[in-house]
This record gives structure tokens, sequence and C-alpha cells, in this order.
């Protein structure tokens, strides 16, 4: 009996460009999930915003260098079969940022609630408790907009009409400054827990 030959399936193949935290996690995924990846990065190392550069004996590190969500990274790790602690340690780092005024005034900004809350009651009194109604105002948007809606692909129109009484119930509309400013009184305090989003 004669006939074609049956073709070997094609290995699916793909290109990553770039290689800052979202490059790496997806090249990572890909190959995990069988895809032959080819990583392209046009410094001379990877990192993205995260890159980290060497002048005159001195290290500066170009971007973040605090990790605000490692379980995404313990789950990177797990979506390839590895354990995280085998490859990375991550350190504590207390402040987190310091952040300074001109007029002097600094805040140390620490995962330390009763370091917080004792900044907070010396600059203004009153703003300890706006913080903490901050703080459960802030539970509620990583909910809904974090957790519930962080991996959720909004590919059309109908998608975003479903997420938004929720969106709109927390104002998510507003500015993260104008947010804050209906807890906290203090205009440097504000400024502290306002500025996050630009990073």
């Amino acid at each position: 009996m004669t006939g074609h030959p049956t073709a070997a399936p094609t290995a699916r193949t793909a290109i990553v460009i770039g290689s800052g935290f979202g490059g790496l996690s997806l090249a990572i995924r890909l190959q995990a999930a069988g895809t032959q990846t080819t990583l392209l990065e046009k410094r001379d190392k990877p990192g993205g915003r995260a890159y980290v550069y060497e002048d005159q004996g001195f290290v500066f590190d170009a971007g973040p260098t605090v990790i605000t969500d490692p379980s995404a990274l313990v789950e990177l790790w797990t979506s390839a079969g590895r354990r995280m602690e085998d490859y990375v340690e991550l350190l504590p780092v207390s402040p987190f940022y310091r952040l300074c005024w001109e007029d002097g005034y600094a805040f140390d900004y620490a995962n330390d609630q009763g370091e917080l809350d004792r900044q907070i009651l010396a600059k203004n009194p009153a703003d300890v408790e706006g913080y903490q109604r901050f703080l459960a105002y802030s539970r509620e948007v990583f909910r809904e907009g974090y957790l519930k809606l962080g991996t959720v692909p909004f590919l059309h129109f109908r998608d975003m009409i479903r997420a938004g009484p929720q969106l709109a119930k927390l104002q998510a509309w507003r500015s993260v400054y104008a947010k804050v400013a209906e807890f906290i009184e203090d205009e440097q305090l504000r400024q502290a827990f306002s500025f996050h989003s630009l990073l």
C-alpha cells in the first residue's frame, strides 16, 4: 500500500522580546508548556525595569528592589515544576524605603504596622484612625482589582462592563491621591501613601 508519509507534528515556537520580569515570566511559562522559546534582549543582561548597572565601582538599581507580591513568583516557579527557594532567596528589607521632604521631614515606609502607626501618630494623631480606614478600603480594592481581576483578560467591552459595578462602588476612576485625601488630613502623609502608583 502506498501513500503520503505522515508529517511529524511541528514543534511550537515563540519569541519573547524583552527580558524584564514580564518577559522572563512569559518565557518560563511558555517553556513549561512545551513551547521552544527564544528570549531577545537589547541590553547586555536581563532585568528590564529591575536592571542593575555598574559605574566607577558602584552598583546601581535602575528600578524596583522591593517585591510586593512574592506569591506571584512562587506561583511562577510552581508552574514550571520547580521550587523558588531552590533558586532565589528573598531577603527582608526594612524600611522598604525612606521618603524625604525639603523641610527635613522623613517617613520610613516599613512592613511593620506598629512602626507605621508610631510615625503617623507623631506626625498627626488624627490620621492614625484615618489610615486604618484607608487600609480597610485598600484591602477591598486589592480583593476586587488584583485577586479577582488581575488575571482576567479584558478582550471585549462587555468584560469591562461586568467588572464595572464593583469598581464603581470602589470609585476606581479617582486618583490615588484623591482617595487617600478622604482618609488622611496631613499633606505629607497624603503624599507618602499615594505615590506608590508612580512605581
